[in-house]
């Protein structure tokens, strides 16, 4: 299989992967929310560990002040708590999450304008989902309580978007 198939087939499987995902958060809202909460806490524990270790091995050599050995019990401290109580992180899950998003938006917005002064065809669907991002992003902050819901819906249309792409990139951009 050459490289421009791959990379057609690879968008197409993200696309679909990400529709997957949409439709489990869209059915099953809680555990999305205990799921992301898992996942964080473990990242911010072995961030953590990580930060206490290299504290440990290096504190000699590099001179390292007891600020690396805090920020890891921090991170492990925090961690463990998102693991063990995974709603306490799910107040603040919207927030993160909205910013991201409405990043992502304003980011693909600015793309669209490149993609458009090149000439490409898909810029008209660019656009659409650059502001549809935008407006997900706002509702997350607006409200928190549907985050599942539009963590669903925006997974569903970057799972689009990426098909759209993958079925279009060898006849526009390969």
């Amino acid at each position: 299989m050459n490289t421009k198939t791959e990379r057609n087939w690879q968008l197409i499987v993200a696309g679909i992967l990400f529709i997957i995902f949409g439709l489990v958060c869209a059915f099953f809202p809680g555990l999305t929310l205990a799921s992301i909460a898992f996942i964080v806490g473990a990242a911010f524990v072995v961030s953590g560990v990580v930060n206490i270790a290299t504290f440990i091995r290096d504190r000699d050599l590099l001179g390292f002040s007891g600020w690396i050995l805090a920020y890891g019990i921090l991170d492990v401290l925090i961690g463990a708590m998102f693991v063990i109580h995974p709603f306490a992180f799910a107040a603040v899950l919207p927030w993160v999450i909205g910013a991201f998003v409405l990043v992502f938006g304003i980011y693909e917005v600015v793309a669209t304008f490149m993609v458009k002064r090149a000439g490409l065809p898909l810029w008209g669907w660019m656009l659409f989902s650059g502001v549809i991002s935008i407006v997900i992003g706002f509702m997350f902050f607006s409200m928190p309580e549907m985050l599942a819901l539009f963590i669903a819906l925006f997974a569903l249309l970057r799972g689009v978007d990426l098909i759209v792409m993958g079925a279009n990139a060898r006849k526009y951009f390969l």
